[in-house]
C-alpha cells in the first residue's frame, strides 16, 4: 500500500469528452490506489489539471486558471500533475506558471499514480505509447462515458491533434469495453457514451470496424439503456455508413450522428487537407435520411479558414440550407501552433465574427423548422437532468433535448411524452403516462 494512500485529489478538466472519460480514468486508477477524489480544491492534498490544445482560447483560459491554483499549491505545498492535450504542445509555458508540476501526455494517463508518489516532479512528453488497458469504472447516477479509441487518420490543416496525441489509431480492445458496459448497465447506467478522437476510426488498428464493436454490445449486453456515439469523421464513415445503419433499428442506439463537415466549399475542404468532397458528405446524409426513422445530423463548422472567400462562404451558406442539419457547432477560425494553417495569410478577425453571425442564423432558423416537425409526437424521453427549479431535461431517441415542466421523474427514468412545442434549440413535452 503507497504512503500517500488515503490522500485527497482534485481533477480539474477542460475540452472533449475524450477528456472527460480520461479524468475517469485517473479517477478510477487513484480510487484503487486509496486515495479519495473530491470536488473541493480547497480540500485537496493532489491536484491534476487534464488540458484542451484544441483552441487558442481554451488555452488561454487553462493558462489564466493554473495562475490561479499556483498560489493554491504554493500556499498549502499541494502536489500539481498536469495532463492532457497542451501538455505535448506548451511544456515550457505551463512550466514558467507551474515550475513544480509534473507534465503527463495524454497516452501516459495510467502512469499518473506512479507520478503522484515520486517525490519529483516527472515530465513523460511526446512518447505516444500505447499504454490503453484501463476504462474508467461507474461510478453511479445514470451516465457512464466510454473512451474507445485515441488518435486519427487526418491531417488537416487547422488541427494540432497530431503533436497533442500522435499519429494513427489506438483503440482498446471490444471485449474490454463490453464487459465495462454490460457492468455499468448491471450498476444503473442509462446512457453510455462512446467517445474518441474519432469514433469512425475504432479498430483500425484492430482490423476491425465501429460496425463490429457496435453488434458485439447490442448482442452481448442485456438490459435498459441507450448508447450515443461521439464525433464521426466523414472520411472512414463513408466506407462503412451502410453497413452500420442497419444496427439503429435497435432502440438502445440513439439516433444521433455528429459527423464534422467543417466547410461547405470543395475550395476551402482542400485547403482545410479534409479528405472527402461536399458531394461525399452529402452522399453520407443521404444514407441516414433514406432510412425508415428520424434521426438527429450535428456538425462542426469552421468559419474564416485561411483562403474562404466571400463566394466560399456563400457556397457554406447554401449547404447548410440544402442539408438542414439539426445543430452545427461553429467555430472561428483561430491560429494553433505546428499545422499549416499557421503559415497562411488570415482573414480578419470582424470579417469572421460576422460570417459567424450570418451563418448562426441560417442555422438556428433551420434547426427550429425541424423542432417544429416533432410537435404532436409522442416519445420515448430518458430523463438526464433535474433543474434546481424541478424543471426536466430528457433526450428522446434521436438525442433531442426535451423540456418538461412541472411534472415528476427521476434522472434515468424512461418516460412518454407528447411534444408541445418547440424552439430552435430544444423541444417541450408533458409526460402522458
Amino acid at each position: 500500500m503507497s504512503p500517500e494512500t488515503g490522500k485527497k485529489v482534485y481533477i480539474e478538466t477542460f475540452g472533449c469528452w475524450l477528456n472527460k472519460g480520461e479524468s475517469n480514468i485517473i479517477a478510477t486508477l487513484l480510487t484503487k490506489r486509496g486515495y479519495e477524489i473530491v470536488q473541493d480544491i480547497e480540500k485537496a492534498d493532489i491536484i491534476i489539471v487534464n488540458t484542451c490544445a484544441v483552441r487558442g482560447d481554451t488555452e488561454n483560459k487553462i493558462f489564466r486558471r493554473l495562475h490561479e491554483i499556483s498560489k493554491t499549491t504554493q500556499a498549502k505545498h499541494t502536489k500539481l500533475i498536469v495532463s492532457g492535450c497542451l501538455v505535448n504542445v506548451r511544456p515550457r509555458s505551463i512550466l514558467e506558471i507551474v515550475p513544480q508540476a509534473s507534465l503527463v501526455e495524454p497516452d501516459a494517463t495510467e502512469k499518473i499514480p506512479e507520478i503522484i508518489e515520486s517525490e519529483s516532479p516527472i515530465y513523460i512528453l511526446r512518447q505516444y505509447q500505447n499504454l490503453r488497458t484501463v476504462l474508467p469504472e461507474f461510478k453511479g447516477g445514470s451516465f457512464h462515458i466510454v473512451p474507445i479509441q485515441s488518435g486519427c487518420l487526418g491531417n488537416c490543416a487547422f488541427c494540432i491533434e497530431w503533436v497533442t496525441r500522435g499519429r494513427g489509431v489506438k483503440s482498446y480492445e471490444p471485449q474490454s469495453i463490453v464487459e465495462n458496459i454490460r457492468e455499468a448497465v448491471r450498476k444503473g447506467a442509462r446512457e453510455i457514451l462512446l467517445t474518441g478522437q474519432d469514433v469512425a476510426a475504432y479498430g483500425y488498428d484492430l482490423k476491425i470496424t465501429l460496425y463490429d464493436l457496435l453488434k458485439e454490445i447490442l448482442d452481448e449486453v442485456d438490459g435498459t439503456y441507450r448508447i450515443r456515439l461521439g464525433m464521426m469523421e466523414p472520411m472512414l464513415l463513408s466506407r462503412f455508413i451502410r453497413d452500420l445503419l442497419p444496427l439503429f433499428r435497435d432502440e438502445r442506439l440513439y439516433r444521433y450522428f455528429h459527423i464534422p463537415v467543417q466547410s461547405g466549399d470543395d475550395k476551402v475542404l482542400r485547403l482545410m487537407r479534409r479528405k472527402y468532397t461536399v458531394q461525399d458528405y452529402k452522399e453520407i446524409v443521404s444514407h441516414i435520411r433514406q432510412q425508415p426513422w428520424k434521426s438527429s445530423i450535428v456538425t462542426d463548422l469552421i468559419v474564416g479558414f485561411p483562403g474562404e472567400d466571400e463566394e466560399s462562404f456563400g457556397r457554406t451558406l447554401s449547404f447548410l440550407e440544402e442539408v438542414r442539419f439539426d445543430k452545427v457547432h461553429v467555430a472561428r477560425y483561430t491560429l494553433r501552433p505546428f499545422t499549416e494553417g499557421y503559415l497562411l495569410h488570415g482573414i480578419p478577425e470582424p470579417e469572421k465574427k460576422k460570417r459567424s453571425r450570418l451563418a448562426t442564423d441560417v442555422i438556428l432558423r433551420i434547426a427550429y423548422e425541424i423542432n417544429k416537425t416533432y410537435i404532436g409526437e409522442v416519445k420515448e424521453a430518458l430523463v438526464e437532468n433535474v433543474s434546481f427549479k424541478g424543471d426536466l431535461t430528457a433526450r428522446t431517441i434521436e438525442y433531442k433535448p426535451v423540456i418538461i415542466k412541472n411534472q415528476s421523474a427521476k434522472i434515468g427514468d424512461f418516460v412518454r411524452v407528447k411534444i408541445v412545442d418547440a424552439s430552435p434549440l430544444h423541444l417541450v413535452g408533458e409526460i402522458i403516462d
